[in-house]
């Protein structure tokens, strides 16, 4: 894979003109996951200081295109959006995949959503999204020199509206001088380690965020589709990072598999803005697992199996319910995909979510200097 931020020939002068001595890392990699375009632009807008430092700067999206041999003067970074107050699943994995790690100086870095009230711009919480990445790092033998959150817009839009083109303006450059904060003493070869009271809190509800990454993100995955307004044209299939959208059937109609990790860039992304998110479906999928089936067959099964002990009937219990969610709402989500098709039905469907409603978050534009 290509690295998406390879130096531009336009600032080569300007690495030149640098004097050696005042750089501290000669190369800094950085895995970006972005869905809007959050993430990336900070990203994009560490590698802009770095190479003023006449640093060679990457911006990738993969980790096997991150070089696997460690070096003194080398900087790994990985960043990606928070998810349910943590890491997202993408940034865990890449936090056991990042190779060359061993040895190395490395940085965490998410993007958390920042919200505008009035005329005051709120900070995000970020909650274990950034330390829990870290922690694991260190203990692959990486020396983690910077973790932090950056304010970005709220883009959450299958819940909330975006904010107006000046509330994001506002969010985003509160974002950006937090990036130059951060990577101004990070390249210049600080310890750079904030949001711990963030950490504090994020430990405390760790077990709802373990929820959301278990049970919520699926029964969130399972609430988008495309009303009639679409087209086919397949931007949602190709342009999420996860590949979680297909375009199936005769129609051949956006389908949303469990690999979603609701970054919401199909729903940005799409021209004609089809693509919704059904909350009454999410309220239909909460009905539906509370129904005792889970319950009626643990109970069968550890009759039939004999167990007893409190700790093995409580691990099967915790498995049968958990294969009764993800496979009631798969079917749920089928049996409502399948509605679509028909006309009366897709019109009840179609107009039964607020989505339809809400102003859509485009993304910010990548980071040039010409913004510092």
């Amino acid at each position: 894979m290509q690295p998406a931020g390879a130096i531009d020939p336009r600032h080569q002068g300007e690495a030149l003109s640098d004097p050696a001595e005042t750089r501290v890392y000669e190369a800094v990699d950085m895995v970006a996951w972005s869905g809007t375009g959050n993430t990336l632009r900070v990203a994009e807008r560490i590698a802009e200081s770095a190479r003023s430092q006449g640093a060679v700067a990457h911006v990738l999206t993969s980790t096997s295109a991150v070089e696997t041999q460690s070096d003194s003067r080398r900087l790994l970074g990985l960043l990606a959006p928070t998810h349910g107050f943590t890491a997202p699943w993408p940034l865990v994995k890449a936090a056991f995949a990042l190779p060359g790690v061993r040895g190395t100086d490395v940085f965490v870095l998410v993007t958390r959503g920042g919200t505008r009230v009035g005329h005051r711009t709120l900070s995000g919480f970020e909650g274990t999204a950034a330390y829990l990445p870290a922690a694991l790092l260190a203990l692959r033998g990486a020396r983690v020199r910077g973790v932090g959150a950056i304010d970005m817009p709220l883009n959450w839009t299958v819940v909330v509206p975006a904010f107006d083109a000046d509330g994001i303006a506002e969010i985003v450059k509160r974002g950006d001088s937090q990036t130059d904060t951060f990577s101004d003493r990070l390249l210049g070869g600080d310890n750079v380690f904030g949001g711990r009271g963030q950490l504090v809190l994020g430990i405390l509800i760790l077990p709802l965020s373990l929820g959301y990454m278990l049970v919520a993100r699926l029964l969130l995955a399972k609430m988008f589709f495309a009303d009639e307004r679409c087209t086919s044209c397949g931007t949602c299939e190709k342009r999420c990072p996860q590949r979680a959208v297909r375009l199936i059937g005769k129609a051949r109609r956006p389908y949303w598999t469990y690999d979603c990790q609701n970054c919401m860039r199909c729903m940005s992304h799409c021209p004609t803005d089809a693509i919704q998110g059904g909350q009454a479906w999410l309220l239909f999928y909460a009905w539906l697992i509370s129904l005792p089936i889970a319950a009626l067959v643990g109970t069968a099964l550890l009759g039939t199996l004999g167990i007893s002990t409190s700790w093995a009937s409580g691990a099967i219990r915790f498995l049968v319910s958990y294969l009764w969610i993800v496979a009631a709402v798969w079917l749920a989500y089928g049996a409502l995909w399948l509605g679509l098709s028909v006309p009366g039905l897709r019109l009840v469907l179609s107009r039964a979510t607020l989505t339809r409603l809400y102003r859509r978050y485009r993304g910010p534009n990548p980071a040039r200097k010409a913004d510092r």
